[in-house]
């Protein structure tokens, strides 16, 4: 399960609003747990994603930037534990494309279906163990409430 605060759900939809209509891409940040991945901080970053006319349907992450999120999650005391990205005018499935270029059982694969710059759903996927496919995970959206 992927454990999602519902004001990072709206950050993560509006990023892949923003980059309408090229898929918009980042890192999802938190702790692994019995239940599966608890996020509590994203990192959006730019689809560096070489050709631009493949862009609707690729993204990339450069790599110095993946780096850089990575060391300061890990001062944070947090651990990458997901990627997201949106899909332009296409469902949030996990397409051969993302299987192809998947690498990490246990990362959650959130990807989120944008259609004429609106976003539409949210879904998410995990890596099977072979890498042989994708299997669903359930999101679970969370209120945050801050006590004063």
């Amino acid at each position: 399960m992927l454990t999602l605060p519902s004001d990072l759900t709206q950050q993560i939809e509006q990023h892949g609003i923003d980059a309408y209509p090229y898929e918009g891409c980042g890192l999802l940040l938190g702790q692994h747990n019995e239940t599966g991945n608890v996020v509590v901080a994203i990192r959006p970053m730019q689809n560096v994603w070489p050709v631009e006319s493949e862009k609707p349907e690729r993204f990339r992450i450069d790599e110095k930037e993946w780096l850089s999120a990575e060391f300061e999650a890990m001062h944070d005391g947090l651990d990458i534990v997901g990627i997201f990205h949106s899909h332009p005018d296409h469902p949030a499935m996990a397409s051969p494309r993302d299987l192809a270029w998947a690498s990490w059982p246990g990362y959650s694969y959130l990807i989120t279906e944008i259609r004429g710059g609106k976003a539409l759903a949210n879904r998410s996927w995990q890596l099977s163990h072979d890498r042989s496919g994708f299997v669903e995970e359930e999101i679970a959206i969370v209120t945050i409430v801050v006590s004063s």
